[in-house]
């Protein structure tokens, strides 16, 4: 049976993860976020003026379904109508909400069906890479580059 490692970074011990108590305008709505880089939960553990700790867990894929994001037949569009559909973006003017609507009719995912969720994360620098792109200020090949090669680290809800 396939097993996963993941870690997950908190101001606290989390001893059993709790779907749904997350925040809203995560990046794949509500959920409990992990990766399995133990470096990238390191990140999200601490704050400024705060200590945190990292949480280990090991779960059971047998018989869950899993939707992976930077699996063959997925693209950075699939990943920006996941953020538009949970996140709070600024959207300039009436042409760019328009191509929201259509990224939203034609790139969204049934999330519902899936039990597992593993994509980019939407940190806030790349949080403004997606801003960018659906204010028309940078082309999509410079998003699907970014997503590529800037090493931003994969999480898992």
């Amino acid at each position: 049976m396939p097993e996963m490692i993941l870690y997950h970074g908190s101001a606290s011990i989390v001893g059993q993860p709790e779907f749904g108590t997350g925040k809203r305008h995560n990046d794949y709505g509500r959920g409990f976020y992990c990766t399995k880089s133990i470096d990238l939960a390191k990140e999200w553990a601490v704050a400024e003026n705060r200590d945190g700790y990292i949480n280990k867990y090991s779960i059971d894929l047998h018989g869950l379904k899993v939707l992976d994001l930077q699996k063959k037949g997925f693209t950075a569009l699939h990943w920006v109508t996941l953020l538009l559909q949970n996140r709070v973006f600024t959207l300039k003017n009436d042409i760019i909400k328009a191509g929201k609507e259509y990224l939203i009719e034609h790139f969204s995912l049934p999330v519902n069906e899936y039990d597992i969720i593993k994509g980019y994360r939407g940190d806030d620098s790349y949080f403004a890479y997606a801003e960018g792109f659906l204010n028309n200020m940078i082309s999509y090949q410079s998003l699907s580059t970014a997503l590529k090669v800037c090493n931003l680290g994969e999480q898992v809800s």
